[in-house]
């Protein structure tokens, strides 16, 4: 499953597909727009053929048609196509297609997000200007958009309530980190920024009554007067998509290799060891998966969050579950460009963060 996070208000991740007869989007994000059936990058939900909205109907009856329960326009056929399914015993457990419950087995209900606006996010940073290496403690609260109240109530998207996405300007330094959530409702946690410039925040949770966030925000070093638009980088795709980091030998391989904005893509990893080329089998869970990546576009506008599609099956009464050596990744590119992308896995106590810079031809 990927999350996308869209740009900016009045720029829509749509593709040429937009004009084509058949459009494939998401009942719950129509800004996601596909020229082919698939998945939402935003949610997992299966996309849909659009349905256009009835031209010549008045506000009257748009209302009577909401009190009535009938679907009138995208937002009621919307309710009426949400298919997120949880386990009532484990709401951390949400998937785009009905089933059986992976930790009890019970039979998955289906969820209808009682607000499926984005909330809103207040960040607080203690000093306000950091200093590069020095102490930073940053403080989150999520308030109700309808209510304004501030929310205390979320759900767990895996095995974490809060996850906190931390990348430099220049997509050198990279962090993926947990705050601590708070009596308050709120969320806390102390860093810090290894080098002077400008940094994204990515701020991705789960209110209770919503559907999952990604909201973003900013923050400079002290003493950092480098304008920001001549500081954007300049990042070339990688000639080889083979490294080497903690002993692991880190193979790439892109399905399809030639990548198109607007489609999918598999992201395959195969894991090896580097001394002796003996496939790596001894993967264990990382936050409830076999890895994690972290996908973002040159400017930074374009966030993808994918988890692997190889479920992880519990492991006998005295063991800890492995996996590996290879873990795939479904994701979804929104633009034209270069990306780079962060990818974790976990082997014994050591996590691994290998990056590579991949690139995205225009659909023609």
């Amino acid at each position: 499953m990927a999350m996308i996070l869209s740009p900016a208000a009045g720029i829509q991740t749509k593709t040429k597909a937009s004009q084509q007869s058949v459009v494939y989007t998401c009942s719950m994000h129509p800004e996601v727009q596909s020229s082919k059936p698939g998945k939402c990058p935003k949610c997992g939900m299966k996309l849909v053929v659009e349905k256009k909205q009835k031209p010549a109907e008045s506000p009257a009856s748009a209302a009577a048609a909401q009190q009535a329960g009938s679907p009138s326009g995208r937002v009621l056929e919307a309710v009426k196509q949400a298919d997120q399914y949880t386990c009532s015993m484990h709401p951390d457990i949400r998937t785009s297609i009905p089933g059986k419950c992976p930790k009890c087995g019970m039979t998955l209900v289906a969820v209808i997000p009682g607000i499926p606006e984005d909330f809103n996010l207040r960040m607080e940073s203690n000093p306000a200007a950091p200093r590069a290496n020095d102490k930073l403690r940053l403080r989150f609260s999520i308030f109700n958009p309808r209510t304004g109240e501030q929310v205390k109530k979320f759900q767990i998207s895996h095995d974490k309530l809060f996850h906190l996405f931390i990348v430099s300007q220049d997509l050198g330094e990279f962090q993926h980190i947990h705050p601590t959530f708070e009596p308050d409702g709120s969320f806390d946690i102390e860093t810090m920024l290894p080098a002077p410039g400008h940094y994204k925040i990515y701020s991705d949770f789960y209110p209770a009554d919503g559907t999952p966030q990604v909201l973003q925000q900013s923050i400079t070093t002290a003493g950092y007067a480098r304008d920001l638009l001549s500081a954007q980088p300049k990042v070339k795709p990688d000639t080889s998509l083979i490294k080497t980091v903690d002993g692991m030998k880190i193979e790439l391989t892109l399905d399809p290799q030639q990548l198109i904005a607007g489609q999918p893509v598999a992201l395959k990893y195969h894991l090896s060891d580097a001394v002796s080329g003996e496939p790596v089998r001894n993967l264990v869970p990382y936050l409830g998966a076999w890895g994690h990546t972290l996908m973002l576009s040159e400017d930074q506008v374009d966030y993808v969050h994918s988890h692997p599609d190889e479920d992880v099956l519990a492991g006998s009464e005295n063991a800890r579950p492995q996996g590996g050596p290879d873990v795939t990744f479904n994701a979804f590119i929104p633009r034209p460009g270069n990306y780079r992308l962060w990818t974790q896995f976990q082997r014994g106590d050591t996590l691994t963060t290998v990056s590579f810079t991949i690139h995205a031809e225009r659909l023609h």
